[in-house]
């Protein structure tokens, strides 16, 4: 079914169409076979193992471009237009995943595939179904990522942070007010990172913009900057761990409502709204959300 499947898709590729696809052992010895297609209107990702692969895949994830639908198909179960209200029903299937086999192999496919193609998932959806799922292992299988438990450091940051998929600077010295270094080089904040350097503070030249459509002058609102006590307590709002950020993720290092709402969600580290995502990739306004 599986051959059938991807045969099937191969027809479809044009020249408006870039795919991924091979093969990845797990320290287990398992083989997991791999499929991620980035098509003008759509993307899909396929995982299986190959000792399988005369069943559908375990996985079989699809993004509509149109109107921001995210589809997922896991361990035979199907899952349309996830929304909150939906959100315990589809944690206990994404759950099921994750304590199998190619579930805790998630983050290290997603390195894989990052280090053999250089391909981030802020430039193919594809990829980005892919690390959204590996950041659901991740943070099931070792933790929150928000205060006051979070990791120093997230197993995917090396993915998610700057232009060049590395974390940005935390040498903020002279870049933010005096105070805000002060916080972001204290005991707690240094061990978990520092802060960003292209973090959107308040009273520093890292201002973060959006464009408002009813806006007819100057057409750009500055939106919310980060003040000395949220910075203190750990960033809520910003995409990544504490103070540092995931800007390959969300665009940039600004105050995003998802990203909020996931945090204030982890304030209960152990509950499947934290470790699956809740607030930043459940929802239909599309793969970056934030």
């Amino acid at each position: 079914m599986t051959r059938l499947l991807l045969l099937a898709i191969s027809l479809f590729v044009g020249t408006g169409c870039e795919v991924h696809k091979g093969r990845y052992v797990t320290l287990d010895g398992d083989e997991i076979q791999y499929f991620i297609e980035n098509a003008d209107h759509h993307a899909t990702l396929l995982l299986n193992l190959i000792k399988e692969v005369s069943h559908d895949p375990l996985v079989n994830a699809t993004y509509s471009k149109g109107n921001g639908d995210i589809r997922f198909h896991i361990l035979g179960n199907d899952h349309f237009e996830s929304t909150e209200e939906d959100f315990e029903d589809e944690a206990e299937i994404t759950r099921e995943l994750m304590e199998t086999g190619l579930g805790k192999s998630l983050p290290k496919l997603s390195r894989h595939v990052f280090e053999e193609t250089g391909v981030t998932g802020r430039e193919n959806e594809g990829m980005m179904l892919l690390h959204q799922i590996a950041m659901f292992s991740h943070n099931f299988h070792e933790g929150a990522h928000t205060p006051p438990h979070r990791q120093k450091r997230n197993a995917l940051s090396h993915m998610f942070g700057g232009n060049d998929g590395e974390e940005l600077s935390n040498e903020v010295e002279g870049v933010f007010p005096e105070e805000i270094v002060k916080i972001c080089n204290g005991e707690t904040l240094y061990q978990h990172g520092g802060c960003t350097i292209d973090l959107g503070v308040e009273s520093s030249d890292n201002v973060c913009v959006k464009h408002d459509d009813y806006d007819f002058g100057e057409g750009w609102a500055v939106v919310h900057q980060f003040s000395a006590d949220e910075i203190s307590k750990g960033c809520y709002g910003l995409c990544g761990p504490w103070c540092t950020c995931w800007s390959q993720l969300c665009g940039d290092c600004c105050w995003h409502p998802g990203c909020y709402q996931h945090d204030k969600y982890c304030d209960k580290p152990t509950s499947l709204s934290c470790k699956l995502g809740r607030g930043v990739t459940f929802g239909r306004k599309g793969l970056h959300t934030c």
